[in-house]
Parts: structure tokens; sequence; C-alpha cells
């Protein structure tokens, strides 16, 4: 499954363009995203010893330009909206080849930080800065809190897979099962083909947890943070495979993934308004 996810990855949407610039920008502003070099696989494994993980996790290396373009596109679509006369730059982010393996052997709180100083780090390097107000950057947020069904320890862009029920028995004294007592509850998931939503135990989720953090261009000094999360249970109940992951390709995955990082960019400026195409709206009688 990890392989044909890859796959899909690779040949996901096209670079966006550079956002046009206005007539009279009233402010130049760099958006950058550190998100999309890394794609965290969580799975919730079978409840049997306490000393034991409930979740197994493994991290992809994947291009660092797919995901993180589509975190552009909804961040600068959301700028345009509230800001239309700025002037807005599209970066690039590349981390040093030391970052991943610095973020491997950190501990989960320091990550964050070890995020913003490579972030500072490689700005320093560019002289640009002198010309532009400010710089929005997204920084993936590593959260210890559970939350909605989802498991903690969450950072970045990922996709937690929740399979059925217990995998394992849990016998009382009097020699009855007791699995159904523990099991989770039924969280809302939406069919990935249909759109509609239902109630089930088992779902895939694609998440992105990340924090907008605004620059000082010039000092580079932090002037606002936001933090975000935002996930989407998919299941198909008409499936007839047993194994949850096998009910959702890695293409829809993948295109979900990348709708679920523009949306959440998106909302992250202008709260819960809907990214999508542009649409025509009736003119109104006795006006062009």
């Amino acid at each position: 499954m990890l392989k044909r996810l890859l796959a899909a990855i690779a040949i996901s949407l096209p670079l966006a363009a550079p956002a046009e610039e206005a007539a009279k920008p009233t402010q130049t502003i760099a958006l950058i995203s550190t998100l999309g070099d890394q794609l965290s696989i969580v799975k919730q494994r079978g409840k049997r010893a306490s000393s034991i993980d409930d979740f197994s996790r493994r991290t992809l290396q994947i291009d660092p330009q797919l995901l993180n373009m589509s975190v552009l596109r909804g961040l600068d679509s959301a700028l345009a909206a509230e800001e239309p006369n700025s002037r807005r730059i599209m970066l690039r982010w590349s981390a040093n080849p030391g970052l991943a393996e610095q973020l491997k052997n950190a501990s989960f709180e320091a990550r964050d930080a070890l995020v913003l100083d490579a972030l500072r780090e490689r700005l320093t390097q560019m002289p640009q800065r002198a010309d532009w107000d400010r710089i929005e950057a997204i920084l993936p947020r590593f959260s210890w809190e559970t939350r909605e069904g989802m498991p903690n320890r969450l950072g970045g862009i990922g996709i937690y897979v929740k399979p059925t029920g217990n995998q394992w028995e849990l016998l009382d004294e009097d020699g009855i099962d007791r699995k159904q007592d523990l099991a989770d509850p039924d969280q809302t998931t939406i069919n990935p083909r249909t759109g509609e939503q239902q109630k089930d135990k088992a779902y895939v989720a694609p998440f992105i947890s990340f924090e907008r953090v605004t620059l000082d261009a010039k000092t580079l000094a932090v002037v606002a943070r936001k933090p975000q999360f935002t996930h989407t249970k998919y299941s198909d109940p008409n499936s007839k495979s047993i194994d949850v992951v096998e009910q959702v390709s890695p293409a829809e995955l993948v295109t979900q993934l990348n709708k679920l990082v523009e949306q959440a960019a998106y909302r992250s400026v202008r709260g819960a308004v809907e990214v999508g195409p542009v649409k025509q709206v009736p003119a109104e009688a006795g006006k062009p």
C-alpha cells in the first residue's frame, strides 16, 4: 500500500503559478511552507499490553514541493481575498540535510523550535527580504493532544489508519469476552465516492497539523502564531474489503490529502470559508 501511495504522490497536482502582482501593492508578502517533505503514516495496533505503544508510526520521505505547493495555493488564495492589493511571492522550501535527523532524535516538544530555527537560517541567506514587508510561514506543529478519534503525537501532514475493533481477546475472570465494552465509539466518516456521511469505527484519515507563523521580513521576529489541526475520516460502507486501508485507493487518498491541506491553509487566514472553483453569479435585474 505504501509503495502505491508514494507512486500516487509522485504524479500529484502540478506546481501553482506565482501569484499575480496587483497594480498598487500595499504589502509584499513572502509565502513559504515547510510541511511537505515528510509524510506520517500512523496506524492503531491491537491493544494487548500497556507497555506497547498503541500506534505504529512511520515517516516517508517525499518530494518536498508536492504538498507544500498545495499549502501555498490555499494560503495565496486566502491572502488574495483578504488583502487584494498585496504582492505575494511564493518561496520553495529545501531543508538542510541534517534537519530530518535532528527531528527524528529530538524530543517531541522540541521539534517545533527546530523547524522554526531552520527556517530562519534559510531566510537569513536571502537578501531579497529587504524588499518584503512580512513572511507568512506554514510550519508543522507537533502535539501531544488526542482529538476527535485521532491519536496524539501528530505533526505535519500524514494519514491515520484506524482498523475495525480490538484485535485481541479481552476475557474477564468468568471467561466472558469484554472486547465490545472497550470498543471505540463510532465516528462520523465520509464515503470517499459519494461524499455521504455515516458512523463507523474504522476509517482512514488524512490529517494536517500546522502553525501559521507571521515573521517580520527584516528582523525575522515572530509577529503572530495561529495553530491549525484539520482531518477527514473516510470509510466506504459498501466496500467488500475487510481491510479499511483497501477501501480507499492511494490515488483517492492523495487527491483528498491535497484538497485537505489547501483548504486548511486557506482557513488559517479566512476561517471556515470554503476553497473551490470560481462560480459565475447571475447579474441582478437592472444591473450589468
